[in-house]
């Protein structure tokens, strides 16, 4: 399983190039779309492992009030590239503030207890921990998963055969990326 974590930047001017692969005939190619959204409370515990099948296992509920419970949504989603600012210093060199990201989800599973789910923490400015799955199978989020904030609205569009659909948009600023792992859920 190979996992990507928070790089360790050098601390002078100048280090060596992180290892990387090439390969002339076949490239590891990620695919799919944001599939699986994972929600817990801000102040949840942070895995052990969080590429291992057990803490997940325990932890996934749709009832419990265990405050470390984590809650699932099948989703339709996209996460656009972040974006951040270039900021000219001093020497010709540019500072690049902290990056601005984006989860884009539509929601179409929408039981009375997932609508005021995100009319609650969508509505009410609240913060969670998030990770999220796509459909090739990578999972995001790291051991502690990602502290974002929510905003959720209900789309109703016309037609006799529309489908009612809770708009999510999940953000947060953090300097790197996001971890990421082959999804034990997968």
């Amino acid at each position: 399983m190979s996992t990507n974590t928070t790089p360790t930047c050098p601390s002078g001017c100048t280090g060596p190039l992180p290892i990387n692969d090439f390969d002339f005939c076949k490239s590891e190619v990620h695919t799919g779309e944001i599939e699986l959204l994972y929600v817990s409370a801000p102040d949840a515990e942070c895995f052990t492992d969080w590429t291992g099948l057990t803490e997940w296992t325990a932890r996934l509920s749709e009832t419990s009030l265990d405050p470390d419970a984590i809650r699932r949504f099948r989703v339709v989603g996209s996460m656009p590239a972040a974006t951040q600012e270039a900021i000219d210093i001093s020497l010709g060199q540019k500072y690049f503030s902290e990056k601005e990201f984006t989860l884009n989800i539509e929601l179409e599973d929408i039981t009375a207890s997932n609508y005021e789910f995100f009319r609650t923490v969508g509505e009410c400015n609240q913060e969670v921990k998030i990770w999220w799955q796509t459909a090739g199978g990578d999972l995001w989020g790291g051991n502690c998963g990602v502290d974002a904030s929510v905003s959720s609205n209900i789309q109703v569009e016309v037609g006799q055969q529309s489908i009612h659909k809770l708009i999510i948009t999940v953000t947060w600023k953090y300097k790197y990326s996001p971890d990421r792992t082959t999804s034990p859920l997968a």
